[in-house]
């Protein structure tokens, strides 16, 4: 029983006993009931999203025909060195995420699957809402603070999520071990080691899955000290955000690197491959330029200036303002950091992912491979036009945010309609022994998602390609390929979409190959358009080959 105090009577006091504790039951009810608002929603996106990519079609990209069915395939058969180069270049990525990939498409109806896999994208907008709530000023209302979500919602549907949505090019996948590790490492409470190395292990076993999210790494790694109080602290950041990004991406990326270093001398074969030198060593460079600055304008001003051009850093036409005004929100920030109320995380962040722009711009150039900043965009907007002594954002703020999410146009990255029984349905010609031939690949067409549909013990050796065979000088690839031609005992067929073509017919000439019969054609639910696929049957004259030595 509550004591009764001097000058108010008893059942005063009760009364307001009574009355508090009310006001607290209605209090943990609307936070419950907030609660319950702000997840419904999300998961409401995220169903939305899924539901977004089974409309958008079944996926049917050029990387998903030339390497992330068969690389995934290829991984989890076990065909190791069986094959060669039958994805060209592709063909000695990293095979796990294709692999990821390759059983959900071949092993779920192709609409379940794109569901699946669509759900598992949208995901991007939980750490999102997380790093939302972390960095926008909190209003002193109750209810539900719509301004995270609607932020994390303007993030999960940008150019990059929308083209790849319910597809296997792996941008919006990568990205969830990256924004998680950055919604961890500037979480509300102040750092502490132990997450700090899951942080930085997250967006290592990225950068491992996908070297394009390796930009993310380095500027995480580098920003991540300055989260610590002192130095003494700031030095342990440092020493365990690089020994766990280190780890992580081991963890993903170094059987993978110690196979390429055995077979061919170099751990990110073909890539770099100038600097590792040897006789796999192409005589050209292997890195795609195509999407590089080309003169001081651009790499001062590269996402204003693609704005009207995107083409200069998309091999598909887009429209998307997030990245750009992102460009023009980084330094607004800094600028007003001083009035905002909590500078130095905010400031952390922006360095990061400045860190993370800066790799990114001499190393790729390609827009899709900034989708993590494409998706903070919107939160580092309306962070950077924010008044922090208003509850709420201001309208210009609201109106980009708005532009953002309406003026989008995303990428035709490949989708095909309609769905069918199976993700991949094909039908070969009747020719006989394919279960002990070897397959031909001499141009540079993406079909090597064919090999899955052949009997298992069909062997597949590429002549040509964007690795090997004219125009590029002969090098050890070429003999390699060669070697394998010259032990086949079996049947040979040539794969292919132009059989006409000269540089099939110079690829064959360099092999001392000679059709040897009629081609058939290959139906396929994947070959559309003008596509075609045709089986070829081969004869080999060992005293025509012409392989001039290597460089």
């Amino acid at each position: 029983m509550a004591a009764e105090q001097p000058g108010l009577p008893w059942r005063s006091t009760t009364s307001v006993l009574i009355r508090n504790g009310a006001a607290g039951d209605a209090s943990r009810a609307a936070f419950l009931s907030a609660s319950a608002i702000r997840t419904f929603v999300l998961i409401a996106v995220i169903i939305g999203l899924g539901l977004l990519a089974v409309a958008f079609g079944q996926s049917n990209g050029w990387d998903l025909r030339n390497y992330h069915l068969y690389d995934g395939w290829a991984f989890w058969t076990g065909r190791g060195q069986r094959d060669f180069a039958a994805a060209q270049m592709q063909t000695y990525f990293n095979p796990l995420l294709a692999t990821g990939t390759y059983l959900l498409f071949m092993h779920v109806s192709p609409w379940l699957s794109t569901f699946v896999l669509g759900i598992v994208q949208a995901t991007n907008v939980l750490p999102l809402y997380l790093l939302a709530r972390r960095f926008l000023p909190t209003p002193r209302t109750t209810g539900v603070d719509w301004m995270p979500l609607v932020v994390a919602m303007a993030g999960a549907v940008g150019a990059t999520q929308l083209g790849e949505l319910g597809g296997s090019i792996g941008d919006n996948l990568v990205s969830i071990p990256v924004l998680w590790a950055l919604a961890l490492a500037f979480g509300a409470t102040p750092l502490t080691l132990p997450r700090a190395a899951v942080s930085a292990i997250l967006i290592g076993v990225a950068a491992g899955i996908k070297l394009t999210a390796a930009p993310f790494a380095l500027g995480l790694v580098i920003a991540m000290p300055f989260l610590g109080r002192d130095s003494a602290a700031r030095l342990r950041l440092l020493l365990v955000a690089g020994t766990a990004a280190l780890a992580g991406f081991v963890a993903t990326d170094g059987f993978w690197m110690l196979r390429m270093y055995q077979q061919f001398g170099n751990p990110l074969f073909p890539q770099f491959s100038d600097f590792f030198a040897g006789a796999y060593a192409p005589s050209v460079p292997m890195a795609d330029h195509r999407s590089l600055p080309r003169n001081l304008l651009q790499w001062l001003f590269y996402p204003l200036i693609w704005l009207p051009s995107p083409r200069l850093v998309s091999n598909a036409w887009f429209f998307d303002l997030r990245v750009p005004l992102a460009f023009l929100a980084a330094p607004l920030i800094v600028w007003r950091s001083r009035n905002l109320p909590e500078r130095r995380p905010v400031l952390i962040l922006v360095l990061a992912l400045a860190v993370a722009y800066v790799a990114w711009l001499p190393l790729f150039g390609v827009y899709r491979y900034l989708a993590p900043i494409e998706m903070l965009a919107p939160l580092l907007i309306v962070v950077a036009l924010a008044d922090p002594s208003q509850p709420r954002t201001g309208i210009a703020a609201k109106l980009l945010l708005t532009a953002t999410v309406v003026l989008i146009r995303p990428p035709g990255w490949g989708h095909a309609h309609p769905y069918g029984e199976s993700f991949l349905e094909t039908t070969l010609p009747a020719f006989a022994d394919l279960d002990r031939a070897t397959i031909v690949f001499a141009e540079d067409e993406p079909l090597s998602f064919l090999a899955l549909e052949f009997p298992p013990g069909a062997t597949f050796v590429r002549i040509a390609g964007n690795l090997l065979g004219p125009p590029f000088p002969a090098y050890a690839m070429d003999r390699d390929a060669s070697r394998r031609l010259a032990a086949a005992n079996a049947p040979l067929y040539a794969l292919l979409a132009n059989p006409e073509s000269e540089l099939v017919r110079a690829a064959m000439a360099r092999q001392g190959l000679l059709f040897g019969g009629p081609c058939e054609p290959i139906r396929s639910n994947l070959i559309r358009g003008n596509h075609r696929a045709e089986l070829c049957p081969l004869r080999r004259d060992p005293s025509r080959v012409n392989l001039a030595q290597s460089p």
